[in-house]
């Protein structure tokens, strides 16, 4: 008997070390870890494609005035041609036009760093606002729930080029994805608080916006239209939903209707019912489709859905809910569905896209999912509670002992078992073109022919070439002919009559 006294001691100080605020720490240290190959990388990225064909022509106007009015006249005029020849989307693509080397060489570095910052501080404000504001969680909880959602999503992105190490891709994916967090906070916000400087907040985002992406533009959009229906009957204030709702539908149009857009994907961009109807029903079928793939190839997110349910669980356990979770399979049905309108652009257009889709698409399956595990989570807790059944699993501690920690111990061997599911995570493939070599025989090449892109002296550019497996980095390297895309937009950015690969003998 004294032995189990003992042994029941020791595992009560085991758990009370191991508490919420414990686990908190823990997760964002594995967090920034995960991390920090991805940003050790962001020293060695480098521009690519596009990121020289928009900026040219404010780098010219850089160097030859250094007027800021000047570039900003010159990033007016690019958006002027691009959304009458090539490309609608006006915000975006007045943003590719401050590709930061157009002010001073070596920046690049900056991109992949603001880009992953700023995607994890919105993701933690928008956590924030839902777990501590609306669940009554605490902070530290909420940033739990937040670093397990960016574990999940960085570390097994579509494309790090998109993600991170791409300027344009960054700027047309993120930066809207970045805004659509921002904007779904502001809605909470203003439907807890009243307060109308949320709404010129939203109504400016959504300006942006429009200009820029469909996929946040659906994805604020499929929230905006719950909130007034399931809002009205108590907050009359939320129909000034519809004055930011205008104005980025306004700014969504001139987008569409730009002739770029047309003269970029031909005769696919035009509106039918018929294939609108077909879309829907291809995306719907297309998100289980993609859902399969996840399961098959990128396991390990589910381990991490797994975890975040155990930490959510416990944390309704010791919550005083203040919040009425109605019709839990109704709320899974709606998010899958706006995971699903993800697709529906690529899948419209029926045209080649880039993994920019696939990404906004992975994204949005994350958030869809875990705001699916706390909600049905947050109805079953009430659902026991009301029912008076404490024995199930409403003990805080009981759970934690007989549940929990087993079931995260369970999920670690599982990992340990099958370390493949960790092959192709991006903190891997950084790790192993760092220590392979690869990362500095990349930056090397790179520095030679940077050396001679910045020459003003030399008006004909011959340049060593790059390596081939440029591991999570994003490049499109100069060829051996000098009328190529990439070869022009080079040569236009650092005023040269030509560039050209040459091949070593």
């Amino acid at each position: 008997m004294e032995r189990k006294k003992i042994l029941k001691g020791k595992m009560d100080l085991l758990l009370e070390k191991i508490n919420t605020k414990a686990m908190a720490l823990l997760m964002g240290f594995v967090f920034i870890v995960s991390m920090l190959p991805i940003w050790y990388l962001a020293f060695y990225a480098r521009p690519s494609g596009d990121d020289y064909g928009y900026s040219r022509g404010t780098h010219r106007a850089w160097l030859n005035t250094h007027s800021l009015i000047e570039v900003f006249k010159a990033g007016i005029e690019t958006t002027r041609e691009m959304c009458t020849g090539w490309n609608g989307d006006w915000f975006t693509v007045f943003l590719f036009t401050w590709m930061p080397e157009v002010f001073v060489p070596y920046s690049f570095w900056i991109v992949p760093l603001i880009s992953t910052l700023a995607v994890s501080i919105s993701t933690i404000y928008f956590v924030h606002e839902i777990a501590v504001n609306r669940l009554n969680f605490k902070w530290y909880e909420g940033i739990t729930i937040a670093v397990l959602i960016l574990i999940a999503s960085y570390q097994f992105i579509p494309s790090t080029a998109i993600g991170m190490y791409w300027y344009v891709g960054t700027v047309h994916y993120m930066f809207p994805h970045v805004l659509a967090l921002l904007l779904l906070t502001y809605l909470s916000k203003f439907e807890r608080t009243g307060r109308i400087r949320y709404i010129i907040y939203s109504t400016f985002g959504l300006i942006m916006i429009g200009g820029s992406s469909y996929f946040s533009f659906f994805l604020v959009f499929f929230l905006y239209v719950p909130a007034v229906v399931l809002c009205f009957k108590k907050f009359k204030k939320i129909l000034l939903l519809v004055i930011p709702f205008t104005a980025g539908a306004v700014a969504l149009f001139f987008q569409i209707t730009a002739p770029g857009n047309a003269a970029r994907v031909g005769e696919s961009f035009g509106f039918s019912w018929e294939k609108i109807f077909s879309t829907i029903i291809e995306a719907l079928i297309q998100g289980v489709v993609s859902i399969g793939e996840y399961a098959c190839n990128k396991t390990f997110i589910f381990i991490l859905l797994f975890v975040l349910a155990f930490f959510v669980w416990e944390y309704f356990l010791k919550t005083e809910n203040r919040y009425q979770f109605r019709l839990p399979l109704l709320f899974g049905i709606y998010m899958y569905c706006i995971y699903a309108a993800m697709f529906t652009p690529a899948l419209y257009i029926k045209g080649e896209v880039s993994l920019g889709p696939a990404t906004m698409q992975y994204f949005t399956f994350i958030l869809t999912g875990a705001a699916s595990i706390i909600y049905t989570e947050g109805w079953l807790i009430n659902y026991l509670r009301d029912r008076g059944k404490g024995k199930f699993g409403l003990d805080e501690k009981s759970f934690r002992t007989c549940i929990m920690l087993p079931g995260i111990c369970a999920l670690g061997i599982i990992v340990i078992l099958f370390r493949g599911m960790l092959s192709d995570s991006v903190f891997n493939r950084s790790l192993e073109y760092v220590t392979s070599g690869q990362a500095d025989d990349f930056k090397r090449q790179i520095r030679s022919q940077m050396e001679i892109l910045l020459d003003d002296t030399v008006k004909e550019a011959y340049l060593c070439p790059i390596n081939h497996d440029q591991g999570p980095l994003m490049h499109m390297p100069v060829t051996e002919d000098p009328s190529a895309f990439t070869n022009q937009v080079v040569a236009g950015f650092y005023e040269k009559d030509m560039v050209i690969m040459q091949e070593l003998k």
